[in-house]
Parts: structure tokens; C-alpha cells; sequence
């Protein structure tokens, strides 16, 4: 029964999915405009701002809770930096059509990557929240090139999500046509690296974003705790000059 009901959970568990599209200008980011790509068949909601002169672009992969405009304070503290954005809807978020499907996923923000992200010339910074974390992992395993990682509150797999929370259905995570195996991918990550983590994390605990940290074989890395903190408001002043300080290495002089 339960094997058999395993893509509604999967979609449940993984795709919480919030297809409302707000524009940027109703969101109040007025320098921000909105794409649509089209790839695969499927048209893909883009919100896009271009860097000051010399400042990185900052490609962020959303968690998979809300849409892109619950990241509008987080969009305008990076546009108040002067840094570029790029912020993808999966497929099924925001306004985007299509299914989110773990390989989809991947292909399409690889394509946004090389169509949108790369042309602008800018030092690339991807920032991966949660899902987006793997999705990073993912993206670069399957050939993008940014200057730099930064991952928040990372887990290893769905596989060790599932017994995380729901200890004894291992058999049950066999049926999962999503795996996004963050831990045997970040194997390869030789990249500039940090990670922030919430010590309090009851989503995905915090010692799952140290085995990705400890697999990671980039001999420039760090790992940002952020005390007390749960799966979100990890955006603090005792982080933000960290996040902050990582990003302002890519800028070009």
C-alpha cells in the first residue's frame, strides 16, 4: 500500500508546491525583471537583475517551500550589495510549467546556467537553500562552471531524510524516482565551498550539512553555525558578514 501511494508522498514530501507567480514589481523589486525561459517544452519563470560593475552574480536555487517572492528580503539584501541575481522557478513553482522531477530539475538549471547566468561575463556564485543545496550539487556535477558554492542547511539524501523522519521504511525510499544524493556528490566538489547550518535544525539536522562539508575535497571551505538557529532565519548578523565576506572574494578588481 504504501509502496504503491509512493509518488503522492514523494510529491508531498519533496514538492510541497506553491505555483502562485508574483511579478518582481508587485513584490516590490522594481529593478528586478522577470524571464520566461523557455526549455524542454516547459516555460520556466526567471527573476533576473544585473550586477554593479565588477560584483558577482549570485544564482539561487530556492528551497522548496513558497515561492520566489517569500525570498524578496533576501533578493534585496543581495541587490543592496550590488550583486547580480538570477533566481530560477522549478518547474511547477512561480508560475512555471511542468513536474519537478530530480533530473528535470538539474537539465533545466544547467540550461538557465549556460543560457542566462554564463552570458553575463560575471563571476558566478551559486547559493543553494536546502533542496537547492542539492540541486547546486547536482547542476555541477552535470557541467556547471560557477566561481564558487555556498550551500544552507544541506542534506545528505532523500534516502537518509526518509530514515531521519521515518525510521523503518527504508524499502520504501527503493520507490523514489527522486533521490538527489547529495553526500556521493559533493565527493567531487573542488570548488570554493561554504556552508551555513542552523544548530537547532529539526528538518535537516545539522550533522548532515558536516558530512557534506567533510566529503567535499575543496581545500577552500568553511562551515558557518548559526547558533540556535532552526531550518530557516539563518540570515542574521552573525552570519550575514560571513555569507557576505565569502561572496566579496569573487568580485573583480
Amino acid at each position: 500500500m504504501l509502496i504503491a501511494a509512493a509518488p503522492l508522498l514523494e510529491r508531498q514530501m519533496i514538492y510541497p508546491l506553491n505555483d502562485t507567480r508574483v511579478s518582481p514589481a508587485d513584490a516590490n523589486l522594481p529593478t528586478v525583471t522577470e524571464e520566461v525561459f523557455q526549455h524542454d517544452g516547459e516555460a520556466l519563470i526567471v527573476w533576473t537583475a544585473p550586477p554593479a560593475p565588477g560584483k558577482p552574480v549570485i544564482f539561487y536555487l530556492q528551497g522548496n517551500a513558497g515561492n520566489l517572492a517569500n525570498r524578496v528580503s533576501r533578493f534585496d539584501l543581495l541587490l543592496q550589495r550590488g550583486y547580480g541575481l538570477v533566481a530560477p522557478a522549478y518547474r511547477g513553482y512561480s508560475g512555471s510549467t511542468g513536474t519537478p522531477q530530480e533530473a528535470d530539475i538539474i537539465n533545466d538549471t544547467v540550461a538557465i546556467y549556460d543560457s542566462i547566468v554564463r552570458p553575463t561575463m560575471s563571476p558566478v556564485v551559486v547559493y543553494g537553500e536546502s533542496i537547492g543545496a542539492a540541486v547546486t550539487l547536482g547542476a555541477l556535477e552535470a557541467g556547471i562552471t560557477p566561481n564558487a558554492i555556498l550551500l544552507e542547511a544541506p542534506y545528505t539524501s532523500i534516502k537518509a531524510m526518509a530514515a531521519h523522519h521515518y525510521p523503518g521504511n527504508g524499502s520504501f525510499t527503493k520507490h523514489l524516482s527522486n533521490q538527489w544524493d547529495s553526500l556521493s556528490r559533493a565527493k567531487t566538489v573542488t570548488l570554493p565551498l561554504l556552508i551555513l547550518h542552523g544548530t537547532e535544525d529539526d528538518l535537516i539536522p545539522i550533522e548532515m550539512g558536516r558530512q557534506i562539508f567533510a566529503a567535499a575535497p575543496s581545500n577552500s571551505k568553511e562551515f558557518v553555525e548559526a547558533p540556535g538557529a532552526g531550518h530557516t532565519g539563518l540570515w542574521r548578523t552573525d552570519t550575514w558578514p560571513k555569507l557576505t565576506r565569502f561572496i566579496n572574494q569573487f568580485a573583480l578588481r
